[in-house]
Formats: C-alpha cells, structure tokens, sequence
C-alpha cells in the first residue's frame, strides 16, 4: 500500500514540475518572440532582464531533481507573475 500511495505522490510532484516547465518554456518562447520585434532600446533590455529570470527559474526547476513541496510550486508561480507584472509597468 505505502509503495502506491509514494507513486501517486511522485506522480503528483511530476506533473507540477511538468506544469511549470511547460509555462516557463512557453513565456520564454513568448518573449523571445518580442525581444526579436522590440524596436526601443529600453523595450528590449526589459525583455532581455525578464528573459535571463525566467531562463534562470527553468535551469532551477531543471536542476532541482527532489520533491517539489507546494509552496516552493506556488512561490514560483507567483515569480513569474511578478515578472510579467514588471515588464507590464515598465513597458507602460
């Protein structure tokens, strides 16, 4: 019983870090996209300080092969909502 129920719990852990890998990879992709059409200089070095921090919480998700508790889940959610939130209102 114990061995099913710590598989269930690895499954659950999984797909979180799945759920983040796929957001991060698709905000990367998202901005990247922007950085290339970004004619302003300060456009650009916005993108290019939200590019290296969310590339940076990828490489961390990528490295960080333990248990991912669910605060740790919802602190990086809540980081990469602060990022965007900053290129929203410096790009304003």
């Amino acid at each position: 019983m114990s061995k099913s129920i710590i598989w269930q719990y690895n499954e659950f852990i999984q797909s979180r870090k799945e759920k983040l890998t796929s957001m991060l990879i698709s905000e990367i992709i998202f901005l990247r996209k922007r950085f290339k059409e970004a004619k302003n200089r300060d456009e650009m070095d916005h993108l290019k300080k939200a590019l290296d921090k969310l590339e940076y919480l990828l490489n961390m998700l990528k490295n960080n092969s333990s248990d991912m508790p669910e605060e740790d889940f919802d602190k990086i959610v809540m980081l990469i909502y602060q990022i965007f939130k900053d290129i929203a209102d410096s790009l304003e």
